[in-house]
Protein backbone atom coordinates (compact mmCIF):
# COMPACT_ATOMS: atom_id res chain seq x y z
CA UNK A 1 0.00 0.00 0.00
CA UNK A 2 1.21 3.52 -1.32
CA UNK A 3 1.91 6.12 1.19
CA UNK A 4 -1.13 9.04 0.93
CA UNK A 5 0.47 11.92 -0.83
CA UNK A 6 -0.46 15.11 1.60
CA UNK A 7 -3.10 17.15 -0.02
CA UNK A 8 -3.14 21.08 -0.16
CA UNK A 9 -6.17 23.10 -0.50
CA UNK A 10 -6.08 24.70 -3.92
CA UNK A 11 -6.23 28.38 -3.21
CA UNK A 12 -3.90 27.64 -0.34
CA UNK A 13 -1.29 25.88 -2.81
CA UNK A 14 -1.45 28.61 -5.37
CA UNK A 15 -0.24 30.87 -2.69
CA UNK A 16 2.27 28.38 -1.54
CA UNK A 17 3.59 27.86 -5.51
CA UNK A 18 3.45 32.09 -5.98
CA UNK A 19 5.87 32.51 -2.97
CA UNK A 20 8.47 29.78 -3.78
CA UNK A 21 8.52 31.61 -7.51
CA UNK A 22 8.97 35.07 -6.04
CA UNK A 23 11.67 33.82 -4.16
CA UNK A 24 13.19 32.04 -6.99
CA UNK A 25 13.56 35.02 -8.60
CA UNK A 26 15.86 36.40 -5.96
CA UNK A 27 18.99 35.22 -7.21
CA UNK A 28 21.38 36.27 -9.26
CA UNK A 29 21.17 35.19 -13.00
CA UNK A 30 22.63 32.03 -13.52
CA UNK A 31 24.37 31.41 -17.29
CA UNK A 32 23.03 27.71 -18.36
CA UNK A 33 20.91 28.77 -20.68
CA UNK A 34 17.29 29.46 -21.39
CA UNK A 35 14.84 26.79 -19.72
CA UNK A 36 11.82 26.03 -17.88
CA UNK A 37 11.16 26.56 -14.12
CA UNK A 38 7.97 24.31 -13.20
CA UNK A 39 6.59 25.12 -9.19
CA UNK A 40 4.02 22.36 -8.38
CA UNK A 41 3.06 20.69 -4.95
CA UNK A 42 1.27 18.05 -6.08
CA UNK A 43 1.37 15.81 -9.90
CA UNK A 44 -2.28 15.65 -10.34
CA UNK A 45 -4.15 16.83 -13.69
CA UNK A 46 -6.12 19.64 -11.86
CA UNK A 47 -2.80 20.41 -9.12
CA UNK A 48 -1.72 24.31 -9.56
CA UNK A 49 1.03 24.53 -10.74
CA UNK A 50 3.18 27.77 -11.69
CA UNK A 51 5.32 28.23 -14.83
CA UNK A 52 8.17 30.46 -15.85
CA UNK A 53 10.72 30.86 -18.72
CA UNK A 54 14.29 31.98 -17.78
CA UNK A 55 17.71 32.58 -19.51
CA UNK A 56 16.03 34.45 -22.76
CA UNK A 57 17.48 36.69 -24.90
CA UNK A 58 15.87 39.97 -23.72
CA UNK A 59 14.44 42.29 -26.40
CA UNK A 60 12.05 40.97 -28.80
CA UNK A 61 8.93 37.79 -28.35
CA UNK A 62 9.29 34.64 -27.34
CA UNK A 63 6.39 32.10 -28.34
CA UNK A 64 5.88 29.47 -25.92
CA UNK A 65 3.57 26.30 -26.28
CA UNK A 66 2.49 23.46 -24.40
CA UNK A 67 1.40 19.93 -26.52
CA UNK A 68 0.32 17.03 -25.21
CA UNK A 69 -0.35 13.94 -27.59
CA UNK A 70 -3.02 11.69 -26.40
CA UNK A 71 -4.68 8.06 -27.31
CA UNK A 72 -7.48 10.55 -28.19
CA UNK A 73 -5.43 13.19 -30.40
CA UNK A 74 -3.29 16.32 -29.97
CA UNK A 75 -4.00 19.15 -27.52
CA UNK A 76 -2.14 22.15 -27.56
CA UNK A 77 -1.67 25.78 -26.75
CA UNK A 78 -0.04 28.66 -28.17
CA UNK A 79 1.39 32.51 -26.57
CA UNK A 80 3.44 34.99 -27.14
CA UNK A 81 5.30 37.07 -24.43
CA UNK A 82 7.67 40.17 -25.19
CA UNK A 83 10.23 39.19 -23.05
CA UNK A 84 11.73 41.67 -20.11
CA UNK A 85 15.42 43.25 -20.01
CA UNK A 86 16.35 40.10 -17.24
CA UNK A 87 15.13 37.60 -20.12
CA UNK A 88 12.43 36.16 -17.48
CA UNK A 89 8.88 35.10 -18.41
CA UNK A 90 7.18 34.87 -15.27
CA UNK A 91 3.60 33.73 -16.26
CA UNK A 92 2.11 34.39 -13.21
CA UNK A 93 2.85 38.39 -13.73
CA UNK A 94 3.83 38.78 -17.33
CA UNK A 95 0.45 39.48 -19.82
CA UNK A 96 0.52 37.77 -23.04
CA UNK A 97 0.93 39.71 -26.43
CA UNK A 98 -1.22 37.04 -28.12
CA UNK A 99 -3.12 33.95 -26.53
CA UNK A 100 -6.15 32.03 -25.98
CA UNK A 101 -6.19 33.90 -22.52
CA UNK A 102 -6.32 37.94 -22.02
CA UNK A 103 -4.08 38.13 -18.44
CA UNK A 104 -1.19 37.12 -16.24
CA UNK A 105 -1.79 33.43 -15.27
CA UNK A 106 0.61 31.04 -13.69
CA UNK A 107 -1.18 28.10 -15.38
CA UNK A 108 -2.55 29.53 -18.29
CA UNK A 109 -0.57 27.13 -20.74
CA UNK A 110 -1.89 23.88 -19.66
CA UNK A 111 -5.90 24.97 -19.33
CA UNK A 112 -6.01 26.75 -22.64
CA UNK A 113 -5.07 23.94 -24.41
CA UNK A 114 -7.71 22.40 -27.36
CA UNK A 115 -8.08 19.56 -28.81
CA UNK A 116 -10.19 16.83 -31.04
CA UNK A 117 -14.08 17.20 -30.16
CA UNK A 118 -14.50 13.97 -28.05
CA UNK A 119 -17.58 11.85 -26.72
CA UNK A 120 -18.48 12.30 -23.43
CA UNK A 121 -16.54 8.98 -22.14
CA UNK A 122 -13.12 9.96 -24.38
CA UNK A 123 -13.16 13.16 -22.95
CA UNK A 124 -13.09 11.68 -19.32
CA UNK A 125 -10.46 8.94 -20.32
CA UNK A 126 -7.39 11.48 -21.11
CA UNK A 127 -8.46 14.19 -18.98
CA UNK A 128 -9.67 12.44 -15.96
CA UNK A 129 -9.07 8.85 -16.09
CA UNK A 130 -5.38 8.33 -17.35
CA UNK A 131 -1.90 10.29 -17.25
CA UNK A 132 -0.91 12.84 -19.81
CA UNK A 133 3.12 14.09 -20.35
CA UNK A 134 2.42 17.85 -22.09
CA UNK A 135 5.50 19.41 -23.98
CA UNK A 136 6.36 22.94 -22.90
CA UNK A 137 8.71 24.80 -25.53
CA UNK A 138 9.88 28.10 -26.01
CA UNK A 139 11.05 30.09 -29.84
CA UNK A 140 12.92 32.58 -30.54
CA UNK A 141 13.46 34.33 -33.72
CA UNK A 142 11.77 30.85 -35.04
CA UNK A 143 13.88 28.60 -33.22
CA UNK A 144 13.42 26.28 -30.49
CA UNK A 145 15.46 27.50 -26.98
CA UNK A 146 13.83 25.47 -24.09
CA UNK A 147 11.60 22.60 -23.56
CA UNK A 148 10.69 20.32 -20.70
CA UNK A 149 7.66 17.50 -19.99
CA UNK A 150 5.37 17.78 -17.04
CA UNK A 151 4.12 14.82 -16.19
CA UNK A 152 0.10 15.18 -14.99
CA UNK A 153 -1.20 12.10 -13.08
CA UNK A 154 -5.18 11.06 -13.40
CA UNK A 155 -7.16 10.61 -10.92
CA UNK A 156 -7.39 7.31 -11.24
CA UNK A 157 -3.91 7.11 -9.50
CA UNK A 158 -4.92 8.37 -6.28
CA UNK A 159 -8.53 6.63 -6.49
CA UNK A 160 -10.42 3.35 -6.75
CA UNK A 161 -13.59 3.20 -8.70
CA UNK A 162 -16.36 0.59 -9.54
CA UNK A 163 -19.43 0.33 -10.73
CA UNK A 164 -22.25 -0.19 -8.63
CA UNK A 165 -25.03 -2.52 -9.77
CA UNK A 166 -28.65 -3.36 -8.05
CA UNK A 167 -27.31 -6.54 -6.37
CA UNK A 168 -25.08 -4.72 -4.69
CA UNK A 169 -28.00 -2.72 -3.01
CA UNK A 170 -29.65 -5.38 -1.49
CA UNK A 171 -29.78 -6.49 2.08
CA UNK A 172 -27.09 -9.15 3.63
CA UNK A 173 -30.70 -11.11 3.58
CA UNK A 174 -31.90 -10.98 0.06
CA UNK A 175 -28.25 -10.88 -1.38
CA UNK A 176 -28.34 -14.90 -0.53
CA UNK A 177 -31.23 -15.39 -2.34
CA UNK A 178 -31.36 -16.19 -5.59
CA UNK A 179 -31.00 -12.85 -7.76
CA UNK A 180 -30.74 -13.84 -11.36
CA UNK A 181 -32.49 -11.41 -13.98
CA UNK A 182 -31.56 -8.26 -15.66
CA UNK A 183 -33.12 -6.13 -12.98
CA UNK A 184 -30.32 -6.63 -10.77
CA UNK A 185 -28.15 -6.55 -13.17
CA UNK A 186 -28.88 -3.03 -14.15
CA UNK A 187 -25.79 -0.48 -12.78
CA UNK A 188 -26.88 1.86 -10.28
CA UNK A 189 -24.12 4.37 -10.41
CA UNK A 190 -20.25 4.24 -9.95
CA UNK A 191 -18.42 4.78 -6.38
CA UNK A 192 -15.30 6.55 -6.05
CA UNK A 193 -12.77 6.44 -3.07
CA UNK A 194 -9.65 7.47 -2.18
CA UNK A 195 -6.97 5.34 -2.59
CA UNK A 196 -5.35 4.13 -0.31
CA UNK A 197 -8.06 4.70 1.77
CA UNK A 198 -8.47 7.22 4.73
CA UNK A 199 -7.56 5.89 8.18
CA UNK A 200 -10.87 7.90 9.23
CA UNK A 201 -14.35 7.52 7.73
CA UNK A 202 -14.75 11.37 5.91
CA UNK A 203 -17.24 12.74 4.91
CA UNK A 204 -18.42 11.68 1.49
CA UNK A 205 -20.63 13.05 -1.76
CA UNK A 206 -23.63 11.80 -3.57
CA UNK A 207 -22.81 13.32 -7.30
CA UNK A 208 -26.11 13.76 -9.24
CA UNK A 209 -24.66 13.83 -12.68
CA UNK A 210 -26.17 15.62 -15.54
CA UNK A 211 -23.26 14.17 -17.58
CA UNK A 212 -22.31 18.05 -18.51
CA UNK A 213 -18.47 17.61 -19.62
CA UNK A 214 -16.14 18.95 -17.54
CA UNK A 215 -18.86 18.73 -15.19
CA UNK A 216 -19.49 15.30 -14.85
CA UNK A 217 -19.32 12.61 -12.81
CA UNK A 218 -16.13 11.16 -13.61
CA UNK A 219 -14.55 14.70 -13.19
CA UNK A 220 -15.86 15.93 -10.07
CA UNK A 221 -15.72 12.06 -8.54
CA UNK A 222 -12.70 11.70 -9.19
CA UNK A 223 -11.57 15.44 -8.16
CA UNK A 224 -13.30 14.41 -4.70
CA UNK A 225 -11.29 11.16 -4.06
CA UNK A 226 -8.51 12.26 -5.36
CA UNK A 227 -8.32 14.85 -1.85
CA UNK A 228 -9.62 12.60 0.02
CA UNK A 229 -13.52 12.69 0.05
CA UNK A 230 -15.44 8.86 -1.12
CA UNK A 231 -17.94 9.87 -3.94
CA UNK A 232 -21.27 8.08 -5.09
CA UNK A 233 -21.90 9.13 -8.85
CA UNK A 234 -25.71 8.68 -9.38
CA UNK A 235 -26.47 9.42 -13.24
CA UNK A 236 -29.75 11.57 -13.33
CA UNK A 237 -30.19 12.02 -17.08
CA UNK A 238 -29.46 9.17 -20.02
CA UNK A 239 -30.94 6.02 -19.55
CA UNK A 240 -28.51 4.57 -17.02
CA UNK A 241 -30.42 7.06 -14.33
CA UNK A 242 -33.63 6.47 -15.01
CA UNK A 243 -36.51 4.41 -14.05
CA UNK A 244 -38.26 2.53 -16.44
CA UNK A 245 -40.63 3.95 -18.76
CA UNK A 246 -39.48 7.13 -17.18
CA UNK A 247 -37.43 10.24 -18.00
CA UNK A 248 -37.26 11.34 -14.63
CA UNK A 249 -34.67 10.23 -11.75
CA UNK A 250 -36.67 8.33 -8.82
CA UNK A 251 -36.64 9.27 -5.03
CA UNK A 252 -35.87 5.61 -4.16
CA UNK A 253 -33.20 5.32 -6.52
CA UNK A 254 -31.49 8.21 -4.53
CA UNK A 255 -32.47 6.56 -1.08
CA UNK A 256 -30.73 3.35 -1.65
CA UNK A 257 -27.67 4.89 -3.34
CA UNK A 258 -27.47 7.06 -0.11
CA UNK A 259 -27.94 4.30 1.99
CA UNK A 260 -25.40 1.91 0.58
CA UNK A 261 -23.19 4.92 0.76
CA UNK A 262 -23.71 5.09 4.68
CA UNK A 263 -22.75 1.49 5.10
CA UNK A 264 -19.24 2.13 3.81
CA UNK A 265 -16.27 1.87 6.38
CA UNK A 266 -14.67 4.74 5.31
CA UNK A 267 -18.10 6.65 5.01
CA UNK A 268 -18.92 9.33 7.92
CA UNK A 269 -22.97 8.77 7.61
CA UNK A 270 -23.61 11.62 9.61
CA UNK A 271 -21.83 13.54 7.20
CA UNK A 272 -23.55 12.72 3.48
CA UNK A 273 -23.04 15.81 0.91
CA UNK A 274 -24.80 16.38 -2.43
CA UNK A 275 -23.71 17.53 -5.34
CA UNK A 276 -25.04 18.77 -9.32
CA UNK A 277 -24.23 21.13 -11.35
CA UNK A 278 -26.70 22.92 -13.94
CA UNK A 279 -29.36 20.59 -14.65
CA UNK A 280 -29.12 18.46 -11.85
CA UNK A 281 -28.12 21.31 -9.14
CA UNK A 282 -32.10 21.72 -8.60
CA UNK A 283 -31.94 17.96 -8.15
CA UNK A 284 -29.16 17.70 -5.49
CA UNK A 285 -30.72 20.92 -3.59
CA UNK A 286 -34.23 19.20 -3.63
CA UNK A 287 -33.00 15.79 -2.07
CA UNK A 288 -30.59 18.17 0.90
CA UNK A 289 -34.21 19.95 1.48
CA UNK A 290 -36.37 17.05 1.80
CA UNK A 291 -34.22 14.91 3.76
CA UNK A 292 -32.51 16.82 6.41
CA UNK A 293 -32.33 13.84 8.35
CA UNK A 294 -29.96 11.98 6.38
CA UNK A 295 -28.30 14.66 4.24
CA UNK A 296 -25.72 16.94 5.75
CA UNK A 297 -24.52 19.32 3.17
CA UNK A 298 -25.35 20.51 -0.44
CA UNK A 299 -22.77 21.56 -3.23
CA UNK A 300 -24.42 23.44 -6.34
CA UNK A 301 -23.27 26.08 -9.62
CA UNK A 302 -24.32 27.03 -12.23
CA UNK A 303 -28.32 25.56 -12.07
CA UNK A 304 -31.69 27.38 -10.46
CA UNK A 305 -32.54 26.76 -6.67
CA UNK A 306 -36.35 25.72 -7.62
CA UNK A 307 -37.08 22.25 -8.80
CA UNK A 308 -38.41 23.10 -12.76
CA UNK A 309 -40.67 21.09 -14.61
CA UNK A 310 -39.13 20.04 -17.75
CA UNK A 311 -39.16 21.87 -20.59
CA UNK A 312 -41.27 19.33 -22.73
CA UNK A 313 -44.51 18.58 -21.15
CA UNK A 314 -44.22 20.35 -18.17
CA UNK A 315 -42.99 16.83 -16.48
CA UNK A 316 -41.24 16.82 -13.09
CA UNK A 317 -37.35 15.75 -13.20
CA UNK A 318 -38.51 13.61 -10.14
CA UNK A 319 -40.58 10.72 -9.26
CA UNK A 320 -41.48 9.29 -5.71
CA UNK A 321 -43.34 5.72 -5.64
CA UNK A 322 -44.20 6.52 -9.11
CA UNK A 323 -45.79 9.64 -8.77
CA UNK A 324 -44.09 13.02 -10.02
CA UNK A 325 -43.07 15.39 -7.65
CA UNK A 326 -44.47 18.80 -7.88
CA UNK A 327 -42.51 20.70 -9.59
CA UNK A 328 -42.36 24.98 -10.78
CA UNK A 329 -43.31 26.36 -14.09
CA UNK A 330 -40.46 27.40 -16.55
CA UNK A 331 -43.01 30.19 -17.89
CA UNK A 332 -43.02 32.35 -13.89
CA UNK A 333 -40.39 34.57 -12.84
CA UNK A 334 -38.13 34.20 -10.61
CA UNK A 335 -39.74 36.26 -7.95
CA UNK A 336 -43.26 34.32 -8.44
CA UNK A 337 -41.37 31.00 -8.20
CA UNK A 338 -40.97 29.11 -4.61
CA UNK A 339 -37.24 28.67 -4.01
CA UNK A 340 -36.33 25.42 -2.46
CA UNK A 341 -36.75 25.16 1.32
CA UNK A 342 -32.60 25.61 1.44
CA UNK A 343 -33.25 26.84 5.28
CA UNK A 344 -34.11 23.18 6.47
CA UNK A 345 -29.96 21.96 5.33
CA UNK A 346 -28.40 21.28 8.64
CA UNK A 347 -24.59 21.74 7.32
CA UNK A 348 -22.60 24.21 4.78
CA UNK A 349 -24.52 24.94 1.42
CA UNK A 350 -21.79 25.98 -1.07
CA UNK A 351 -23.85 27.60 -4.56
CA UNK A 352 -21.91 29.49 -7.34
CA UNK A 353 -22.71 31.05 -10.37
CA UNK A 354 -21.45 32.89 -13.41
CA UNK A 355 -22.00 36.51 -14.59
CA UNK A 356 -21.93 35.55 -18.14
CA UNK A 357 -23.47 32.37 -17.98
CA UNK A 358 -23.86 31.39 -21.58
CA UNK A 359 -26.44 28.73 -20.86
CA UNK A 360 -28.36 29.80 -18.19
CA UNK A 361 -28.13 33.44 -18.81
CA UNK A 362 -30.17 34.45 -15.10
CA UNK A 363 -28.15 31.90 -13.10
CA UNK A 364 -26.97 34.57 -10.61
CA UNK A 365 -30.52 35.62 -10.20
CA UNK A 366 -31.85 32.35 -9.43
CA UNK A 367 -28.75 31.85 -6.80
CA UNK A 368 -29.61 35.14 -5.10
CA UNK A 369 -33.34 33.70 -4.68
CA UNK A 370 -31.56 30.51 -2.71
CA UNK A 371 -29.53 32.35 -0.82
CA UNK A 372 -32.52 34.94 0.05
CA UNK A 373 -34.36 31.34 1.23
CA UNK A 374 -31.02 29.60 2.98
CA UNK A 375 -30.97 33.12 5.59
CA UNK A 376 -27.05 33.42 7.09
CA UNK A 377 -24.88 30.46 8.14
CA UNK A 378 -21.69 31.44 8.78
CA UNK A 379 -20.19 27.98 6.97
CA UNK A 380 -22.20 28.89 3.61
CA UNK A 381 -20.36 30.27 0.53
CA UNK A 382 -21.89 31.54 -2.14
CA UNK A 383 -19.79 32.57 -5.08
CA UNK A 384 -20.49 35.18 -7.51
CA UNK A 385 -17.78 34.91 -10.32
CA UNK A 386 -17.86 37.89 -12.16
CA UNK A 387 -17.57 37.44 -16.11
CA UNK A 388 -17.41 33.75 -15.49
CA UNK A 389 -19.24 31.57 -18.15
CA UNK A 390 -21.16 28.79 -16.70
CA UNK A 391 -18.62 25.76 -16.73
CA UNK A 392 -17.85 26.81 -13.03
CA UNK A 393 -17.93 23.00 -11.57
CA UNK A 394 -15.28 21.60 -13.61
CA UNK A 395 -12.20 21.12 -11.76
CA UNK A 396 -9.38 23.79 -12.38
CA UNK A 397 -5.96 23.33 -14.84
CA UNK A 398 -8.44 20.43 -16.92
CA UNK A 399 -8.53 22.10 -20.34
CA UNK A 400 -12.15 21.14 -21.00
CA UNK A 401 -15.17 22.91 -22.07
CA UNK A 402 -12.51 26.90 -22.35
CA UNK A 403 -11.54 26.75 -25.69
CA UNK A 404 -14.46 27.66 -27.87
CA UNK A 405 -15.26 30.62 -25.28
CA UNK A 406 -13.26 34.28 -25.94
CA UNK A 407 -10.00 34.76 -24.13
CA UNK A 408 -11.27 36.41 -21.38
CA UNK A 409 -14.94 34.62 -20.35
CA UNK A 410 -12.45 31.39 -20.50
CA UNK A 411 -10.18 33.08 -17.79
CA UNK A 412 -12.73 34.45 -15.71
CA UNK A 413 -14.13 30.86 -15.97
CA UNK A 414 -11.36 29.35 -15.29
CA UNK A 415 -10.67 31.65 -11.92
CA UNK A 416 -14.36 31.12 -11.25
CA UNK A 417 -13.21 26.97 -11.05
CA UNK A 418 -10.65 27.11 -8.92
CA UNK A 419 -12.63 29.45 -6.59
CA UNK A 420 -15.34 27.10 -6.38
CA UNK A 421 -13.28 24.20 -5.88
CA UNK A 422 -11.20 25.91 -2.79
CA UNK A 423 -15.06 26.70 -1.58
CA UNK A 424 -16.02 22.65 -2.09
CA UNK A 425 -13.62 21.40 -0.24
CA UNK A 426 -13.51 23.74 2.69
CA UNK A 427 -16.75 22.75 2.88
CA UNK A 428 -16.08 19.19 2.78
CA UNK A 429 -12.86 19.38 5.47
CA UNK A 430 -14.98 21.45 8.15
CA UNK A 431 -16.99 18.34 8.04
CA UNK A 432 -14.36 16.44 9.19
CA UNK A 433 -15.24 14.99 12.92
Amino acid sequence: MRARRPRVPLMVAAVVLSVAALAGCGGPPRSIGPRFTVDLLHSGVSDPVILSVVGLQPGGDAVLSATAHTASGVWSAKAVYAVPPNGVIDLWKAKPLLAPYAAADPAALLWSMSGPSLSQSALEQTWAGGDVDIRLAAQQDGREVASQVVHRTGYRSASSTRDIFARDLLSGTDREEDIGGTVFDRRIGTYVAPDPPTEQSRPAVIVIDGDDGGASGAFVAGQLAANGFPAFVLPSFGPTGQIPGSSALSVESFDTARTWLAEQTEVDASRIFVWGSWRAAPLALWFAAAEPYAVYGAIAASGPTALLCTASGGASPLTSDGDPVPCESQVRTIADTPSLRLDRIPGPVVLACGTKDEILSNACDWMTAGEQARGVRADDQFLRAVGSGHTISTPPIVPVGLSDLAPTLAQATERARSAFWVAALSALQGAVK
